[in-house]
């Protein structure tokens, strides 16, 4: 069943257009295959955000025994894959551009997905004869790339999760029977390859996803990021709006492509000032996120701090273990001051 359609948002960009037309296109076989299937639930362009990490993810489908990522990519051209497993593209004359890992990209989103949901298990899933606790730390996900049905692909290793468009339905129905039969030895103790769930919690855990979906808000309608001058002397960067569930930090990974890290970066004006900020590492020409750093607080500023309409004051117990007392830390890198616990690094809380 679709429980989350495909969106188009008939942008003028033609990458954004391009990858669209891949994207709606596996959707199509998506469709096709498992459309009526009534224990499968398919959910294109699901965007969720679990402890600051956000994974932006094409298609998936949530079925009794298991997860499945689809990560589509626009390729018209060829696909390049050397014995290290790097990936390249080349597109008619043009030269040879090194790409990111489509599959490595799924892996990291399903990594998101599985702590999303092992967190919310006992809201998800039942108990075992009403002791055990059902849980997601043996659940499967799957993940695959899908290269648009007019590209070719140039295999120099094996590389298992790459489909043209026009297999990967049939590449999950194979993995879901395997997995079927594999449940049908279940027995009492955890295994990787015997996890199932009924289809009522089935429903329940795509019921939960759809909810969770997060929609990625822009600047303006026409999606178009302000650059920086390098004349202009702005008092704050401009920043992407996005959701204040997410956090920007050094490392994480960019929320618009969802490819990328933060990373730090400046720009220098004639008069001899300069503005630091964060910005994904393919900015400007892939990418062009960027987010404004908040300036550096000396430590006898710091008398309180406001998290979540709740006051936190230093010699406080820790709002996370509740035996710990907060104190105030300065990040000898960043130069940055916070309050954390001094249980560290038993307990990690910080703000």
């Amino acid at each position: 069943m679709i429980l989350k359609e495909k969106q188009l948002t008939n942008s003028q960009d033609p990458k954004i257009r391009a990858g669209e037309e891949a994207e709606k296109q596996m959707a199509f076989y998506l469709k096709r295959t498992f459309g009526k299937v009534k224990d499968c639930f398919v959910l294109h362009d699901l965007r969720i955000i679990h402890d600051g990490d956000v994974a932006q993810i094409d298609h998936l489908i949530v079925s009794r025994f298991g997860l499945f990522i689809v990560e589509s990519k626009s390729v018209y051209g060829t696909i390049n894959i050397n014995k290290q497993k790097e990936w390249f593209r080349t597109y008619n004359s043009r030269p040879q551009v090194g790409i990111g890992s489509p599959v490595l990209q799924a892996e990291a989103q399903g990594k998101v997905l599985k702590e999303l949901l092992r967190a919310n298990s006992e809201q998800l899933l039942s108990k075992v004869f009403g002791v055990l606790q059902k849980g997601f730390k043996f659940c499967p996900i799957n993940v695959y790339a899908a290269i648009s049905d007019n590209g070719i692909i140039n295999r120099q290793v094996t590389i298992p999760e790459l489909f043209k468009a026009d297999q990967v339905a049939n590449a999950i129905e194979e993995k879901l029977k395997s997995l079927k039969k594999s449940s049908s030895l279940l027995s009492l103790s955890p295994s990787d390859v015997g996890w199932s769930i009924s289809v009522e919690e089935t429903k329940k855990v795509a019921d939960f996803l759809f909810h969770r979906h997060v929609q990625l808000l822009k600047i303006n309608a026409e999606n178009k990021t302000p650059l920086l001058s390098a004349t202009a002397k702005p008092t704050n960067v401009l920043v992407n709006k996005v959701e204040v569930s997410f956090t920007p930090k050094v490392d994480a990974i960019c929320p618009k492509c969802n490819q990328h890290k933060l990373i730090r970066k400046s720009i220098s004006r004639s008069d001899g000032t300069k503005t630091e900020f964060l910005a994904c590492e393919a900015y400007p020409k892939e990418c062009r996120a960027i987010f404004a750093l908040k300036p550096a607080i000396k430590i006898d500023e710091i008398k309180e701090i406001a998290v979540n309409d709740q006051k936190l004051i230093e010699k406080d117990s820790c709002p996370r273990c509740k035996s710990g007392k907060l104190v105030t830390k300065m990040n000898k890198v960043k130069k940055t001051t916070f309050v954390g616990c001094s249980e560290f690094p038993k307990c990690r809380f910080t703000a």
